[in-house]
């Protein structure tokens, strides 16, 4: 068997790798406990079961009070969480994981493997409608060995399946019969593991958090958290300003340049620097962008950093990869598209294009006028003629799975801790390049398609590695998309609101910190 340790690794180290930034309200020496600290978010829980419902803001309110087995830091990297050692068996289908000794549930009872077994066998249960069920479906059976060891049999090897693990949208452990057959939305959450225990909810009003003290990470230093739903960001803003909440999450991009400029006094920002990718995608199975020498000119006329610039008020950071710099999964050394007028207007000429008008597809709403317009005006600098066609979210799902479209804007939700998740929906053959699933750009390539699937199938990391960025060297030479970079999420924060990080996705508690390290100095 192969053996995986180790730790989460807290405070300043984590803080180090840390994508957040407060300019406002830096952190004393020593944090003060007490205190309650309220927090406005967008929106408000559905259901109480843990195990249903687990994305978006359902997730990140979910942080507070329950777990999964095994963590990830802010560079891709596995970390022990409830499970402080993995092993997985030379054929990838036995998983052994050693669950962490002592960890309290809020009822005071202490976690065993039959309770990790029974939120795995919930999931997969289809009568109980798990957000898990479908990651799980690769799953024969879990069995607890011991008190402190569970093992999860799988019915073939999938390499993949450990990032699963890290997500409390698979499952997250509960106690043993905590939560009925079937039953969506019971009176109240079961037990969790977390760093808060739920005390309280008035639906559409408030969410009341106590601090576990038994909690075997680190301990929430104010003695509440109070989520405070406010829909409209205006409302919440004008709140925060008046000292009604501490803090707000999802604080527009307009706010935080006037608090990094200093016009607003008394409040700071904390930011989450990945939370989503963007990108240019091209159909490359149909005129004009089966041409590639199009779309390499169109790479090289791409000055990113104007484009976050114009859509995101600077903040965020380009990237010609799927993955930020720093992270486990960019590679350097990998020839960069990089901005270049003169080479793009040697390309198009080479290209052969003569004029003509090509239109780039976006969905309304949000910052794509935006993006598009920056767009279309870097093109007009090389001589490409763009027009702008702008659709509803239907009509533009329908365009891009059918390949009726010339060129888009695309996003993803952010950064994926498995590469192969990642890469290989969006770039794997499909079958018909007019009902397309994922693969949007209607791109295929049998060596690129070869090699992600024996990347799917490869438990050696270093292996993997050189797989992937096999992959990743192609893909730049192909070019079926312009990757952009990564854009930012913000929190507005009261400057008496100290030690509050956040991570990827905007995250309210994570690994390496979030509102059980907040403090507040008043």
């Amino acid at each position: 068997m192969k053996r995986y340790s180790g730790v989460y690794i807290l405070g300043l180290l984590f803080f180090a790798f840390s994508p957040t930034a407060q300019p406002v309200n830096g952190a004393a020496a020593e944090p003060k406990r007490g205190g309650t600290l309220t927090l406005g978010i967008t929106r408000d829980i559905s259901v109480m079961n843990p195990l249903v419902d687990t994305g978006s803001t359902q997730k990140r309110i979910r942080d507070l009070m329950f777990e999964p087995l095994l963590g990830i830091d802010l560079k891709g990297y596995l970390q022990a969480g409830l499970a402080e050692a993995w092993e997985v068996s030379k054929d990838g289908k036995l998983y052994t994981i050693r669950l962490r000794k002592g960890v309290k549930f809020h009822n005071g009872q202490e976690m065993t493997a039959e309770d990790a077994k029974f939120a795995i066998d919930y999931s997969m249960n289809s009568k109980n409608g798990a957000r898990g069920f479908a990651e799980l479906a690769i799953v024969d059976r879990a069995e607890a060995r011991d008190k402190y060891t569970l093992n999860i049999h799988l019915k073939r090897s999938a390499p993949g399946f450990i990032y699963a693990l890290a997500r409390i949208e698979t499952f997250s452990v509960i106690p043993k019969e905590s939560v009925a057959e079937g039953m969506r939305n019971p009176g109240k959450f079961p037990p969790g593991t977390g760093p808060f225990k739920f005390v309280e909810w008035q639906p559409q009003q408030r969410i009341l958090f106590e601090r576990f003290a038994d909690y075997w990470g680190h301990k929430a230093h104010v003695d509440r958290a109070v989520l405070r739903i406010i829909g409209d960001t205006t409302v919440s803003f004008t709140a925060l300003r008046a000292g009604d909440i501490d803090m707000t999450e999802r604080a527009p991009y307009e706010w935080i340049k006037e608090i990094r400029e200093g016009k607003l006094k008394g409040i700071g920002f904390a930011e989450s620097r990945y939370s989503a990718g963007r990108a240019i995608e091209f159909n490359v199975v149909d005129p004009p962008f089966n041409n590639k020498k199009l779309r390499l000119a169109v790479a090289h006329a791409i000055d990113r950093k104007e484009i976050l610039q114009a859509a995101y008020f600077g903040f965020g950071e380009p990237s010609d990869q799927l993955y930020p710099k720093g992270h486990k999964w960019y590679f350097e050394g990998i020839p960069s598209l990089a901005y270049d007028v003169n080479k793009a207007r040697a390309l198009l000429k080479e290209s052969g294009y003569k004029g003509e008008e090509i239109e780039m597809l976006g969905s309304m709403g949000g910052t794509q006028e935006v993006e598009l317009a920056t767009v279309q005006a870097q093109l007009k600098k090389i001589g490409m003629n763009v027009k702008i066609k702008m659709a509803d979210r239907g009509a533009n799902v329908q365009m891009r799975r059918k390949g009726q479209y010339a060129f888009k804007l695309s996003g993803d939700p952010g950064v994926n801790p498995n590469p192969v998740d990642l890469y290989l929906p969006i770039h794997a053959c499909e079958s018909d390049p007019r009902n397309r699933n994922q693969n949007e750009s209607g791109y295929c390539d049998k060596e690129v398609d070869g090699l992600l699937k024996a990347a799917a199938a490869e438990h050696d990391e270093n292996q993997l590695r050189a797989l992937m960025k096999k992959i990743v060297t192609r893909l730049q030479e192909d070019i079926p998309t312009v990757n952009i970079g990564h854009t930012s999420r913000f929190f507005a924060v009261r400057d008496y609101v100290k030690g509050f990080t956040t991570a990827y996705d905007g995250e309210f508690v994570w690994g390496g910190g979030g509102l059980n390290q907040a403090w507040l100095e008043k």
